[in-house]
């Protein structure tokens, strides 16, 4: 028998599903749950949480699903029955290598989409040859009185008003992503540490959100939702890196994970498929449209591991699926908002 479990979209709520994020970490973007803008599918009787969204006749799932490794396999499955039940296709989006083979088995086909830019915190370092233009931008800074501090919350109103103006500046009329990228509120803000990097006046010019998980038996922090105010001086964004890097490295954590380098390694060898091979065009060609390769290139001046991720899709033309991928990354959040006014999470049991 299924039962289906409505909960409001409060705290309480989500703490329904702390106690699986605790025990058995999240995938890297398991803190974008707490966002409310998708729902939660448990499958393998609560144990395991599938967070999704849906588009038109797709069930789009944000990552590996979360729980006890041996329960994965089976829980994609049961995702596979639940989606078809309704109508919907479901496909993964931003998914690990380490579990292509239990997709592989439901009848997915695969596509990667770039890959995570991590740092490994014990090889982090400015000294040297290599880290020397970094390391005279930091001292720069430092010199000229800029301050950086990592906040905890409970936030006072006046700071999230002034990180909201931060906010507000970068975006310069902008709508914000959604889904598989954090956007500003309050709320989420509030769950999180704040890295924040302020001018010698003590005003705060660029923030960062720092969102932890427990993965693969060490500590990692993930850079999360970054702003910067439009007249920030130029290095600005260095200087909160690296001084995030530091800090923790400095606070006992193994890596650090600067999100997703889109088409990053994508369609470079003579063998790959055609849509991998356009997809590699678009990455040297689509500045455009997407600075793909100086995203990855910036990054590159601090990752030392790239983490591949891949796309899970079915029974769909592949340019059908990426349109709609498209259109619900850039869905107005605030329509979203209203089409879900309640964090859904369906619980399967037996019985």
């Amino acid at each position: 028998m299924v039962v289906d479990k409505k909960l409001s979209c409060s705290d309480a709520d989500l703490e329904t599903i702390a106690p699986i994020l605790e025990e058995y970490g999240g995938n890297h973007a398991a803190h974008l749950i707490f966002l409310k803008d998708k729902k939660i599918y448990m499958a393998a009787n609560g144990q395991v949480i599938i967070s999704y969204q849906k588009i038109g006749n797709k069930f789009v799932v944000l990552g590996d699903p979360i729980g006890k490794k041996g329960d994965l396999a089976e829980a994609i499955k049961e995702f596979e029955t639940f989606s078809t039940s309704s109508g919907h296709i479901p496909i993964y989006y931003q998914i690990s290598a380490g579990l292509l083979s239990h997709y592989h088995e439901v009848g997915y086909r695969f596509f990667k989409l770039g890959e995570e830019a991590i740092v490994n915190l014990a090889n982090f370092t400015l000294e040297g040859k290599k880290g020397a233009r970094l390391r005279t931008r930091r001292n720069k800074f430092i010199k000229q009185g800029y301050q950086f501090n990592v906040l905890r919350p409970p936030y006072s109103k006046a700071l999230l008003n002034e990180l909201r103006h931060v906010s507000d500046s970068w975006l310069s009329n902008r709508k914000e992503k959604c889904f598989s990228v954090s956007f500003f509120s309050e709320q989420y803000v509030s769950r999180f540490p704040v890295s924040i990097l302020q001018n010698p006046e003590g005003e705060i010019i660029a923030f960062a959100t720092l969102a932890t998980d427990h993965t693969n038996g060490d500590q990692l922090l993930t850079i999360d939702l970054m702003r910067h105010t439009a007249d920030r001086p130029h290095g600005t964004m260095d200087m909160l890196f690296i001084s995030i890097l530091f800090w923790a490295k400095e606070n006992g954590f193994d890596r650090c994970s600067l999100g997703m380098a889109p088409l990053a390694n994508v369609g470079t060898y003579s063998s790959s498929f055609f849509h991998e091979k356009l997809a590699r065009l678009v990455f040297r060609y689509g500045d455009a449209f997407y600075k793909f390769r100086g995203l990855h290139e910036y990054k590159g001046k601090f990752a030392d591991v790239w983490e591949p991720k891949y796309l899970a899709y079915k029974k769909s033309p592949f340019m059908v699926v990426i349109t709609q991928l498209f259109l619900l990354i850039h869905r107005n959040k605030f329509k979203l908002d209203s089409e879900i006014p309640k964090l859904q999470i369906k619980n399967r049991k037996i019985g």
